[in-house]
């Protein structure tokens, strides 16, 4: 019997696998860039307190690669300080100030930054805590930054010269003041309500408290501003 001849199959050469270069990581969902990977973790950081949120669960959140935040970000401190100035420029975005009169700018500052602190109740503490005290010196000075433009708001508008701004301390005292004013209203909600008058509201409160420290920071500065 005749043994059958092989057949030779001619086989469709695999192109050969190429290293894939060090630097951007592939992402599971096509491309992305920063803002999907800060816009989940400013959802995470308004649930959950600092600590908790990790790169992992951002990623998650993100629906990316853990690879893909950690070739965004060099440091947790970064992406903390990335998701802080998202949050601001959005909301600067939609509260702007009035071009009025020096006193109802303020007022209204006043005001945003109470909602602001309301709304994101975690940003000061983050601020502090992962960005200020970071041991990079960018991230320092870009906190720096962000702070120096409020006081310099406070000393255009309390009508400071170049001398005084530069050896006044109450545009800066007006900035913390605020702040914690602010703050501390916000993230003390479960010790304020319980007190507050009959049948008052959470926000019905928050308002009268918001024309409360309008009215006594312009008070203070009246004299500066008129």
């Amino acid at each position: 019997m005749k043994a059958k001849s092989r057949t030779s199959s001619t086989r469709t050469p695999r192109p050969s696998k190429q290293l894939r270069q060090r630097g951007r990581p592939r992402a599971t969902h096509g491309a992305v860039g920063k803002e999907i990977i800060v816009v989940a973790a400013s959802k995470l950081l308004d649930t959950l307190p600092s600590h908790r949120v990790t790169n992992l669960q951002i990623a998650k959140k993100a629906g990316v690669d853990p690879a893909l935040v950690r070739y965004y970000f060099r440091n947790r401190a970064e992406l903390v300080l990335a998701v802080i100035e998202y949050l601001l420029a959005n909301w600067n975005h939609t509260h702007q100030l009035p071009a009025s009169n020096n006193a109802d700018r303020i007022s209204v500052h006043i005001g945003n930054m109470l909602d602001f602190s309301r709304r994101v109740r975690s940003m000061q503490r983050l601020m502090i805590d992962e960005c200020a005290e970071s041991g990079d010196p960018a991230i320092r000075k870009r906190v720096r930054d962000m702070n120096m433009a409020v006081v310099r708001f406070y000393a255009e508008m309390l009508h400071l010269d170049a001398d005084e701004e530069r050896t006044s301390p109450i545009p800066l005292f007006v900035h913390v003041a605020t702040i914690g004013l602010c703050e501390f209203f916000s993230a003390a909600q479960s010790m304020i309500l319980p007190l507050a008058p009959a049948r008052m509201g959470k926000e019905q409160l928050a308002e009268k408290y918001k024309e409360f420290i309008v009215s006594l920071m312009l008070d203070g500065l009246r004299s500066r501003i008129d």
